[in-house]
């Protein structure tokens, strides 16, 4: 048994690596899947670092560069789904199938979770399509 003289606080601290561990203390630019709320269905997320766009027409705005997310193609605020989504990320196709899901249940199942990620999925209702 070691016996340091030395006080716990003023021991020196190493970095802990773990293999295959996400840095969180940093966004990393890519695609994602999260969900809004739990019982809900998953979405995309895409996280980037640029200038800044426009909330209402989309535009990129003549500001300093920050970085910015989107859930299903929409303008999302970074720290609502950064580093929980980190864990867990997809491909750039599979991306776009989820903004291409969204906006088809917009069309044609608007009360579904699907056209509102917000909401919980209920299997027994007819206003949620079962994706095959």
């Amino acid at each position: 048994m070691r016996n340091d003289a030395a006080p716990y606080a003023e021991r020196p601290v190493r970095p802990v690596a773990v293999a295959g561990a996400v840095d969180v203390t940093r966004p990393a630019e890519g695609y994602y899947r999260f969900r809004l709320r739990s019982g809900s269905v998953f979405g995309g997320v895409r996280i980037w670092y640029g200038a800044p766009l426009d909330p209402v027409t989309g535009e990129e705005l003549d500001r300093s560069w920050r970085w910015q997310a989107m859930f299903n193609g929409e303008l999302i605020d970074l720290d609502r789904v950064w580093p929980t989504c980190a864990g867990d990320p997809i491909s750039e196709d599979e991306y776009r199938t989820y903004c291409a899901r969204q906006r088809w249940a917009a069309e044609n199942a608007p009360g579904s979770a699907y056209a509102d990620p917000r909401k919980r999925i209920d299997p027994l209702s007819i206003n949620d399509p079962q994706l095959f």
